[in-house]
Formats: structure tokens, sequence, C-alpha cells
């Protein structure tokens, strides 16, 4: 009978990364629950982790910890998995919760590429989102951008950009908001701010659970992450499940 039990075990373990990890894996995942001085945990397998400028403050968020920015950032070096062209090839998914306080500049930049202006996406205070970028020899405003009064002041919402290279999405809290034809913008980047820079653009408000997939989400996958969290059904998780439940097996036979 242990032998028959340890078979069904070990056949439940080995098949939850296939069904888990059917897509690809995601190569940035913040969840901002672990920071360790100015280090913010890259839970991704890819350990591209960032980097806290001028004290972002820790808060409350829509799944375990946050951080609210004020002329703060994160700064995300480009790396290997975490490409300089991973917007212009045009196949990702930027997914994250915000809660905006719509008071200050204008625009501003909830992330952004750089540090030449970039693959940005924008919150305006009347409540819109516009993903932006640099095309051709000119700043592409409005790449693709919502209507207003669709983000709600201090209130969180969560947001997922999508690109297949053919069109650009916008969701707000897991329904489409806006789709517009894929331009591919000038790619070299080197870093990732959340927050935005310094000056006239930066963001005022919090940001929770945010990943980078090197692929296109669907609405169903988008709305997985939004109501479950990050953690939960990604491959970080996964692992963990794994791990647990052999060292249940082990301490069983």
């Amino acid at each position: 009978m242990k032998r028959v039990f340890l078979s069904l075990v070990l056949a439940g373990i080995f098949l939850i990364p296939a069904v888990v990890c059917s897509a690809k894996d995601p190569v940035l995942i913040l969840t901002f629950d672990e920071i360790d001085k100015d280090i913010v945990k890259d839970l991704s397998k890819f350990g591209n982790n960032g980097t806290l400028q001028n004290n972002p403050k820790v808060v409350n968020g829509k799944f375990g910890k946050a951080l609210e920015f004020e002329s703060s950032r994160v700064r995300v070096a480009a790396s290997d998995s975490l490409g300089t062209e991973i917007f212009k090839e045009g196949k990702f998914t930027l997914s994250l919760w915000i809660n905006a306080k719509l008071t200050g500049n204008q625009w501003q930049q909830i992330f952004r590429a750089g540090p030449d202006p970039n693959d940005t996406l924008f919150v305006n205070v009347d409540g819109r989102l516009s993903w932006r970028g640099w095309v051709g020899g000119a700043w592409a405003g409005g790449m693709c951008e919502t209507a207003g009064a669709l983000i709600t002041k201090e209130k969180w919402a969560h947001a997922a950009v999508v690109s297949d290279s053919k069109v650009f999405q916008v969701y707000i809290d897991g329904e489409l908001a806006r789709e517009s034809p894929f331009q591919a913008t000038r790619g070299n980047n080197r870093e990732y701010m959340i927050g935005g820079y310094a000056g006239g653009e930066s963001y005022s408000g919090a940001v929770d659970d945010l990943a980078i997939f090197p692929e296109p989400l669907d609405k169903a996958k988008i709305n997985s992450i939004m109501s479950k969290g990050l953690k939960a059904g990604l491959s970080v998780d996964s692992r963990e499940k794994v791990a647990v439940m052999w060292g249940y097996v082990k301490s069983r036979f």
C-alpha cells in the first residue's frame, strides 16, 4: 500500500510543473514582500533583483506588501533574461497592481525603460493609462491609450499591457480597455524604473505584484493572476509546493 501511495504522490509532484509551467517563465516577479535593505528580490528564476532609490515606502498591498512612490523608484538593470529589446521585439506582458493618488504631475511614469526615454506605462491624473515609447526618430505618445476615469483615485486597480507584435492591448481589472496597432520602439534599454525617473513625470502612488512575461498572455491568464496573485499558479509557487511535498514524502517513508 505504501508503494502505491508513494507512486501516486510522486506522479502528482511531477505533474505540478507540467501543468503550471506550460507558459514561458516570467523574467521578472516583484511582489515587494522580500526586501533586504535596498534590494528588492526578484522571485523569478532569473534573479533580476531591483534596487531601491530615494526610499520608497513599504505599505500594505493588494497581496502582502507593496511599495509607495513619491519621487522615488525601483531600478532593475537589463540582463540576458530581461533583455534590452524585450518590448521592441513585441511579444510581452507587463502585469501589475497600482494604487494611484492622481495628484501632482499630469502624466506620471508608473514603469519606464531607460535611460533614454522609451517604453513607458503612464497614468494621467484624469484616470487614463497610456503605453508610449520612442518610434523611429520621435516620441510616440499614446501608442495604446485608454479613456479617462478608468483608474480611481487611491483604489487598487490591476493593469496589464500586452503585445503579440501585431497589436497592443491594455487591460484594466481584467477587461480589455484599449487595443491599437503594434509599433516597434527603439529598444536598447539598459534599465527599467518602477516609479519613474526623477523630475516632472515621477509617479505618486503604490505598486504591487509586478511581473514581465516574454509572451502575450490571454484574458483568462490575466484574470487568474489578478484574482490569485503572482505567487499562486506561477512556476515560483509550484517549485515551493514540490519542495514541501517532497519533504513530507521523505518524512513518511
